[in-house]
């Protein structure tokens, strides 16, 4: 009944990764209710596993427990490019995984011969820095199946600095989560669109296309935004009650969240192109985000290991054409700031 959702958060190192991955394979091994494999594995192993299957009790028809083969699995992988870089077959081998589709997913391998796995559900929980990330995904597969069928979460920030996080009531709080996440993984059945949430899917799916001056990764995931909105919706409804009804409301906060995630999307794949000077690009950007200005020689003395002095003017020169920064003068120095952009879209 549950989808499967890929979620990479990405980050600055040290940022969004381990604080937000962490306690999430805490409470599911404390509730042990999925089946995890870590990224210290091959997509191979992962279909191996798989295609062994898990045993475990499921209610029947009648409301009893039988005891039946389960072929699902949580990918847990804080450093998501290790898992990726381990095999040439992991992109392709998760996109066709994500589908989901009902059967047998059939698999064969030089070594170990043929793998089948019935009716296979794969959820995947990855963390990466923005260039270890960049590094693991071949340029030419930005653009395809793999990269839209993920939501990168970006957090360049921390949201708070605590250096004794200690929540009131901590106990209490985490036997409910996982009293919550032990009744949710025994729904079952068909999760159903209530009638109020019906149009704003239609219009989810109509708005599902991208713009016109897209770049390749964002116009790659605005085709399946109908598909992750869906997918999220329905874990939000697990998540409010045993209905496996998807409310508006769910669907309202599931649009909202992936919306998110499709504006991010560029600043997670700027880095990657046909130019020569793409990443360098990249590194200026990223420095003018946030110091909000600055002067060639600030820029230099930041960024002297990754582009000359002349490859800069490059860059800066490209970036003023494309209305990306402007120029102006402070006392004797020329800075450099970025353009924002106003909610139409226009400077």
């Amino acid at each position: 009944m549950f989808p499967n959702l890929y979620t990479i958060l990405v980050g600055r190192p040290g940022i969004g990764k381990g604080s937000a991955i962490n306690p999430v394979v805490s409470l599911i091994n404390e509730a042990k209710i999925c089946n995890i494999l870590s990224d210290r594995v091959t997509i191979e192993y992962v279909l191996e596993r798989m295609s062994n299957g898990w045993q475990v009790f499921r209610r029947s028809g009648t409301g009893g427990l039988t005891l039946q083969q389960d072929h699902t699995a949580l990918l847990i992988s804080p450093e998501v490019s290790v898992f990726i870089g381990a095999s040439q077959n992991t992109l392709p081998i998760l996109a066709d995984l994500w589908d989901a589709r009902e059967g047998e997913f059939v698999y064969g391998t030089r070594h170990k011969g043929e793998f089948r796995i019935k009716d296979p559900c794969v959820c995947l929980l990855g963390g990466s820095t923005q260039e270890w990330l960049i590094a693991s995904i071949p340029a030419n597969a930005v653009g395809g199946g793999f990269t839209r069928r993920v939501n990168f979460v970006v957090a360049n920030d921390r949201e708070r600095l605590l250096p004794w996080p200690v929540l009131q009531n901590h106990n209490q709080v985490r036997d409910n989560l996982v009293t919550d996440l032990r009744s949710i993984s025994l729904l079952s059945g068909e999760m159903k669109f209530d009638p109020a949430a019906v149009p704003l899917f239609e219009q989810c799916y109509i708005d599902s296309s991208p713009k016109e001056y897209d770049d390749e990764a964002t116009t790659s995931y605005k085709t399946s935004m109908w598909a992750q909105v869906t997918k999220l919706s329905m874990c939000l409804s697990a998540s409010r009650g045993d209905s496996l009804v998807i409310s508006d409301q769910d669907f309202r906060l599931a649009t909202d969240a992936v919306k998110i995630v499709a504006e991010n999307i560029p600043r997670v794949f700027r880095g990657v192109g046909e130019s020569d000077l793409v990443i360098a690009s990249d590194k200026v950007l990223k420095f003018l985000e946030l110091k909000g200005y600055a002067s060639k020689t600030e820029l230099l003395r930041a960024l002297w290991r990754d582009v000359t002095s002349e490859d800069l003017d490059k860059i800066l020169a490209t970036f003023k054409e494309a209305s990306i920064v402007y120029e102006y003068q402070q006392g004797r120095k020329t800075m450099f700031a970025l353009v924002v952009k106003n909610t139409k879209g226009t400077p």
